[in-house]
C-alpha cells in the first residue's frame, strides 16, 4: 500500500495535523481495530465498494459506509472491515481544532462516525467529486487545502486553559495531571472540564490517558519497549499491570499481541476476528 502524507501551510496547520493519500493495489482482506489518537478524521473514499465499521462501544449497530465518513474523538477503539482496492484520502484534525473547521460541536461526534453528507450535505458530494477528478496525490492535497483555507477566517480561537491542556507537559503525557492544568488556568474543575470536552470530545483526564497510550504505541512500534515493567514506569504507569488494563481497553488486546499494520501505522492494529457475519481474515 503505498501513503503519502502532506502538512498544510500556515495558517491551516494549526488546525491540521497532516492530509493523506493512500492507495491499495489489492484489497487487504484482514480486518483492524483502529485505535483512540484524541483527534477527528474525515475520510473521502474515491472508489464505490463499502466498508465495514463497528464501534466498541456498540457491536450490535455496524455501519457500512462508502464516499465519505468522519470518525469522531474516540474514547476507544473501533473495528474497521477489510478494506477494497483504490485511493482513499484523509483530513486528521489537531486535538481541539475540527469543531470551527466543520461547523459542528465535536461533543456530538464523540465515539461516533457519521457519514459527512449527512452534515455538509451537496458540499460533501461536491468537495468528492473535485477530490475524483483530482490526477495525483499533489492535487488532491490543494483541493482539501483551498477548501478547508476559505473556513479558517472567522474561526475563533480554542479557550487559552483548553490551549495549554493540549500541549505535551513536560517529562511526557504519562506524568500530565489534571489538576495542575486547570489551577493554572485559575478555572473551576466543572468549568474547565465542560471547556475541555467541548473542544475535545472527552475529558481531560481521558485525553492523557489516551496520549499515555499513544506514547506506548511509539515504543513498541518502534522496537523501544524494553521490558513491559520498564516501559510502565517510564511513561507514567503505576506498574505494568496497569499499562496492560489500559491497553487491552484502548486497543481491544494485549501489548503481546498488539500487531501494527507498519511502523508509520501504530494506530492501526492487524486483526483476524470475524463479526457481523462478515469474515475479516
Amino acid at each position: 500500500m503505498a501513503m503519502i502524507r502532506y502538512l498544510p501551510r500556515t495558517p491551516l496547520d494549526r488546525y491540521v495535523e497532516c492530509f493523506w493519500w493512500s492507495q491499495r493495489e489489492r484489497a487487504q482482506v484482514f480486518g483492524e481495530h483502529m485505535l483512540p489518537s484524541g483527534g477527528v478524521q474525515m475520510i473521502f473514499a474515491l472508489h464505490d465498494a463499502p466498508i465495514l465499521c463497528v464501534s466498541s462501544a456498540s457491536p450490535a449497530r455496524p455501519l457500512l459506509w462508502s464516499a465519505g465518513i468522519l470518525h469522531g474523538p474516540q474514547w476507544t477503539y473501533f473495528k474497521s472491515g477489510p478494506k477494497p482496492a483504490g485511493v482513499t484520502v484523509g483530513v486528521a484534525f489537531r486535538p481541539g481544532m475540527a469543531g470551527g473547521m466543520l461547523g459542528l460541536a465535536v461533543a456530538e461526534l464523540a465515539d461516533r462516525h457519521v457519514p459527512i453528507d449527512l452534515i455538509w450535505g451537496s458540499r460533501a458530494r461536491e468537495l468528492r467529486e473535485r477530490l475524483l477528478a483530482a490526477q495525483s496525490p499533489s492535487a488532491a492535497f490543494r483541493v482539501l487545502e483551498e477548501m478547508l483555507c476559505r473556513r479558517v477566517d472567522g474561526l475563533a480561537e480554542i479557550h487559552p486553559a483548553v490551549k495549554q491542556a493540549l500541549a505535551c507537559r513536560k517529562g511526557g503525557w504519562g506524568f500530565a495531571r489534571v489538576a495542575e492544568v486547570q489551577r493554572q488556568a485559575g478555572c473551576s474543575p466543572r468549568h474547565f472540564i465542560a471547556m475541555f470536552r467541548a473542544a475535545v470530545g472527552m475529558t481531560p483526564k481521558h485525553y492523557y490517558r489516551v496520549k499515555r497510550f499513544t506514547s506506548v504505541l511509539q515504543r513498541l512500534a518502534g522496537n523501544d519497549a524494553g521490558s513491559f515493567a520498564d516501559l510502565a514506569a517510564s511513561i507514567g504507569y503505576s506498574d505494568q499491570a496497569h499499562l496492560t488494563r489500559e491497553f487491552r481497553e484502548f486497543a481491544g488486546v494485549s501489548p503481546t499481541q498488539y500487531r501494527p499494520r507498519d511502523s508509520t501505522a501504530i494506530l492501526h492494529h492487524r486483526s483476524g476476528e470475524t463479526f457481523s457475519g462478515i469474515s475479516l481474515g
